[in-house]
């Protein structure tokens, strides 16, 4: 299992584990799944897309985005989800799965979380602060290396101390890189990483 595949199931543990845990099941006509917020039901049907790939989840997916009025090309993730299903009759899949979980985290995060647009909507409000901690919540909906960081970079302005957390997430990517797979080293990793999130929880 290589550290970034790890690294990557610990963000997921981390961002996930308020909601997945107790929400199963995604069908869009749950009633425990109807009541959640928009930003919620988007970022549970991303990740279980990411998580356990199936056409029930890509259908699920591609129906909340339409009726969102978001336009997704579903079709375009289909070879990153049939090279998913390859790998998962592979002796090892995990370990084989890091380049491509790369580029379906990339091809997750064109679909932006709808906190930034709610942020914006705060912000014209004169509800600075909120607005912020907003745009904090849809940073860490965010999958990507990329796309953590330049959404940190662009709100420097409004909210310098995000500066630290960008420090901090870039001092996080080195730990990750350069951790060892052991136990002791998985775990100083996925302390480090709560850290980091608790800090965008402001």
């Amino acid at each position: 299992m290589t550290v970034a595949i790890i690294f990557t199931l610990i963000i997921l543990l981390i961002l996930f584990r308020a909601f997945v845990l107790h929400l199963r099941s995604t069908d869009l006509d749950n009633e425990k799944f109807a009541v959640l917020p928009r930003e919620v039901k988007l970022a549970i049907l991303k990740e279980r897309v990411l998580e356990t790939p199936s056409e029930k989840a890509l259908r699920n997916l591609e129906t909340f985005l339409k009726s969102e009025g978001v336009e997704v090309d579903m079709e375009t993730y289909r070879p990153l989800y049939t090279e998913q299903l390859r790998l998962s009759h592979e002796k090892n899949p995990i370990a084989l799965d890091n380049e491509l979980y790369a580029k379906e985290s990339a091809w997750m995060d064109k679909i932006e979380p709808f906190e930034f647009a709610e942020a914006l909507k705060l912000k014209a409000d004169g509800k600075k602060e909120e607005s912020i901690q907003t745009y904090l919540q849809g940073v860490l909906r965010y999958y990507s290396d990329e796309k953590i960081e330049s959404s940190l970079e662009a709100i420097l302005l409004d909210y310098p101390a995000a500066q630290k957390m960008l420090d901090d997430y870039r001092a996080l990517k080195t730990l990750r890189d350069e951790s060892g797979a052991d136990e002791a080293s998985l775990e100083k990793l996925a302390k480090a990483k709560d850290d980091w999130a608790k800090e965008l929880c402001i």
